[in-house]
């Protein structure tokens, strides 16, 4: 009984131990701003109690173990074991690229073969031709003996072997033509396949999973493993309403993907957080030492063309600890005893735009099912719509531009994610108006987006007068009295408001002193510092003007910057 109970628990064992081949399609993916993780599900049916292995073939090559997570469903106390993945050995001719290089070069032997059939063919022809009028030239030689035979019969065979064999020298060039097009064709192919003969090719990886049962029973396998040929960018649609009243603001995905593998009929989600930044915790390394000694040594350095000497000092001492957060030192920290560093910033920068404004960590899942081919060219998917109610508003730079603008003005959107840098294309109604990139304000102000000049208003900037004097009974100055005006012209029946923007000329040191004159506009605000603005409330045909006037006072000598496009006399 001892050995038949013995040979019954191989039997069980060996049954467990056999591997079983899972055919896990793709069914998910979730993209990063830097990679995408790609998720396969598959399913067996484990035959005993025991320790089974899963396999899954045909994976991207080069994946490492910490490119993987796996997780599995199965009877009640199932659990999963070890988890290894190496690479499938194969020979270069066995590979599907190889395979169908293969099948091409047969193809065009195919056509090699057809072409020089029919060059055989058309030599047999025209010998049959010649032979055919050498005959007939003898034919009619001796009836000329006899008697003369018919002009007309002459002429008509004459032109009929004639027409034959012009035809079978066009099609005899056309052949050649194709056989030298055919003969670059195989050249072309033959190095291809002398590069994937001579090169080393990376094999496809392979997974193999433990998995524990203590029955039998179905167990269902999911797989996902990381590629950074994949990644994601956001693209953005504003559209504002033929009454002005709503903007619908329209999150795209741009996807782009070179991972060998299609995805075809998969859920996708797109998340703005990129899952392999460090988690560890920065904290200080110790405190930060301020240490002094007396002066030893004094250097002179004389300053050549000025006339003077400089004594530079220059104490040794240690430097001091790194800090972490200081942006001028490099960021390392401690976690649990091990000096980390940040890791390093990815080399394209088409991943930094990716980032929140509102500071929202989420994933989207998109409707339905895509399908994103491994081709490297973007595939966008709309991702999230959301209605605003924004202020519209007019405004006018005239010093930059003679033209008054609608802006869209919208405090940031509760879950509605705004990355700063991303492309957004513009429409009112259905027309496309252009554009721009998606600018993020300073705290405490709202978002703004354009939508094209307004033809109803007229703006332009005009100097009116400058004037430059000598002031001073003591300590001479120059002095500048700039006058200048910002005009806007309403050529509208309905009531309009305007804001009129300038920028403000403030002096950095205490040696130049600027100051408005008495009759400059008053009532500006400073929303955002150095820019005043002037709210115009300009009635139908009406126009406004914002009257400026700068009075500037600057040493006699020396030079000043800042005033360069002012064009004020020398």
């Amino acid at each position: 009984m001892k050995p038949i109970a013995f040979l019954s628990l191989l039997s069980i064992t060996l049954a467990a131990q056999t591997p079983a081949m899972l055919d896990a399609p793709i069914t998910r993916v979730r993209l990063h701003p830097d990679e995408a993780w790609v998720t396969r599900v598959g399913g067996a049916r484990i035959t005993s109690a025991g320790t089974a292995k899963l396999v899954v073939k045909d994976l991207p090559p080069g994946l490492a173990l910490d490119d993987l997570r796996v997780s599995a469903k199965g009877p009640e106390g199932s659990r999963l074991g070890d988890l290894a993945v190496n690479s499938e050995v194969r020979l270069v001719t066995e590979t599907p690229e190889y395979k169908a290089l293969l099948k091409e070069r047969e193809g065009l032997r195919d056509r090699r073969d057809a072409l020089e059939a029919e060059g055989e063919s058309l030599n047999q022809e025209l010998t049959f031709l010649r032979n055919l009028q050498s005959t007939y030239e003898k034919d009619v030689s001796l009836k000329l003996v006899s008697a003369p035979p018919s002009t007309a019969t002459l002429l008509e065979m004459g032109k009929g072997i004639q027409a034959s064999t012009n035809d079978i020298l066009t099609r005899d060039r056309r052949r050649k033509r194709e056989l030298e097009k055919l003969t670059l064709e195989e050249h072309r192919l033959d190095a291809e396949m002398r590069k994937q003969s001579g090169g080393q090719r990376r094999a496809p990886s392979r997974v193999i999973v433990e998995m524990t049962t203590p029955r039998a029973g179905d167990v269902v396998l999911e797989l996902s493993y990381r590629t950074r040929a994949a990644r994601w960018v956001p693209a953005y649609e504003a559209r504002l309403s033929s009454d002005r009243k709503k903007l619908e603001m329209v999150l795209f995905a741009a996807i782009t993907q070179t991972s060998g593998e299609d995805w075809e009929g998969v859920k996708l989600e797109i998340s703005n957080t990129r899952a392999s930044r460090s988690l560890a915790v920065p904290r200080y390394n110790g405190g930060q030492d301020v240490a002094w000694e007396p002066l030893r040594q004094r250097e002179e350095s004389t300053v050549s063309g000025n006339g003077f000497s400089r004594a530079m000092n220059a104490p040794k001492s240690a430097p001091a600890p790194p800090i972490q957060g200081a942006s001028a030192m490099q960021n390392s920290y401690i976690v649990d005893g091990t000096d980390v560093k940040d890791p390093e910033p990815m080399a394209e920068g088409v991943t930094s735009v990716i980032e929140e404004a509102a500071g929202l960590a989420t994933t989207f899942n998109l409707d339905g099912t895509k399908d994103v081919p491994s081709d490297g060219e973007p595939h966008r998917f709309k991702v999230l719509a959301k209605d605003i109610e924004p202020e519209l508003v007019l405004t006018a730079t005239p010093r930059l531009d003679p033209s008054a603008y609608q802006v869209a003005r919208f405090a940031t959107p509760s879950a509605f994610p705004l990355f700063p840098g991303a492309a957004i294309v513009q429409y009112a109604g259905t027309q496309r108006l252009g554009q721009t990139q998606l600018g993020v304000p300073p705290a405490g102000q709202k978002f703004e987006l354009g939508f094209g000049p307004y033809r109803g208003l007229r703006v332009s900037f005009a100097r009116v007068d400058v004037r430059k004097e000598q002031v001073g009974a003591f300590t001479k100055e120059r002095q500048w009295n700039l006058r200048e005006k910002l005009e806007a012209s309403n050529d509208t029946a309905e009531s309009l408001d305007l804001e009129v923007h300038d920028r403000a000329l403030r002096s950095t040191v205490e040696a130049i002193k600027i100051s408005s004159l008495p009759d400059s506009t008053q009532g500006a605000e400073e929303r955002v510092p150095g820019v005043r603005t002037w709210t115009l409330h300009l009635a139908p045909k009406a126009t406004g003007i914002v009257s400026l006037g700068t009075l500037i006072k600057a040493p006699l000598e020396g030079n000043i910057s800042g005033l360069e496009g002012l064009n004020l006399p020398q």
